[in-house]
């Protein structure tokens, strides 16, 4: 490992554990990891290797968006297919890389855990899902609705987009963080449905026993008006009935806002504390320079 990487993955943070294992690794591991994890430090040819599976990943999304075998065409079907089996082999060697490189990855971890906790992780299974009713529709006969469950967990590959979108890792940051809040705020909107969805079913059932005729009705309602839909539908027609959704429709507009402005708070604190971050790490590698300047 050259001293430019070591020094480029220092400033960004890389705990130690990790710079231990990627220099006890070989160059090969190392440009693997790279490629998968941060392709701003790997060689010009494991960065094209990066860039050359994203591409693949948003051509694959591309072509479940506006792709239908209708068998219209049988060109344009047999080019799909070599497509998604070309796909399906490359997305195979990834998930083969990541599960060798989980070790670095995790590096607090030993090597069999990490890829074990890697294996089980909600993106190892996505990785896995990727690939493997591809892998397995090649070889076992399949029923046309074991063919129409195959083609329907291509979409899962859609989800690996969101290992190169560094937003979404702020928002799961931010969601993790504020969990406890965001879940009494969820648990305060369920009660508020369920209390008036009970209400307005007994208050409307003996006026219009054929629109609220079970309780899963009144739950119904009360989705649409606590959420502002109002599809218009369903309504009370009773002065008790109009008079009860008067009073869900205010308390509403209060209690759905709640889980709003708890992330809105939640990434603004996350925001300051990375440029705090940033502005610290900037100070220190500016004092440790000063220091290597003055020895």
């Amino acid at each position: 490992m050259d001293a430019s990487q070591t020094d480029e993955l220092g400033k960004k943070g890389q705990e130690p554990s990790r710079l231990r294992r990627l220099k006890e690794a070989s160059a090969f591991k190392r440009q693997t990891f790279f490629a998968l994890e941060d392709m701003r430090c790997a060689c010009p040819f494991a960065r094209a290797v990066g860039i050359g599976l994203f591409v693949l990943i948003v051509a694959n999304a591309a072509v479940a968006f506006v792709w239908v075998d209708d068998g219209a065409n049988p060109f344009a079907s047999s080019l799909v297919a070599w497509f998604y089996r070309v796909s399906t082999v490359c997305f195979f060697a990834e998930y083969l890389a990541r599960l060798w490189t989980a070790d670095v990855l995790y590096s607090s971890l030993s090597p069999g855990r990490a890829r074990l906790r890697y294996a089980l992780s909600f993106m190892g299974v996505i990785d896995l899902l990727a690939f493997l009713p591809n892998v397995v529709s090649w070889f076992v006969p399949l029923t046309d609705a074991l063919k129409c469950s195959v083609n329907l967990l291509r979409l899962v590959r859609l989800v690996k987009v969101s290992r190169y979108m560094r937003g979404l890792e702020t928002i799961c940051r931010v969601v993790s963080k504020r969990r406890h809040e965001i879940v009494a705020s969820v648990m305060v909107l369920l009660l508020l449905v369920v209390v008036t969805s009970v209400l307005m079913y007994e208050v409307e059932h003996d006026a219009q026993p054929d629109v609220f005729d079970t309780m899963l009705t009144g739950v119904y309602w009360s989705v649409t008006t606590v959420t502002g839909t109002g599809f218009g539908d369903i309504a009370p027609i009773t002065a008790p009935g109009r008079l009860l959704g008067s009073i869900i429709m205010v308390l509403s507009v209060g209690i759905v806002a709640i889980p709003g402005g708890i992330l809105s708070a939640g990434f603004v604190a996350e925001f300051q504390n990375t440029s705090e971050r940033r502005i610290e790490r900037l100070l220190r590698d500016d004092g440790q320079d000063e220091r290597e300047g003055r020895e």
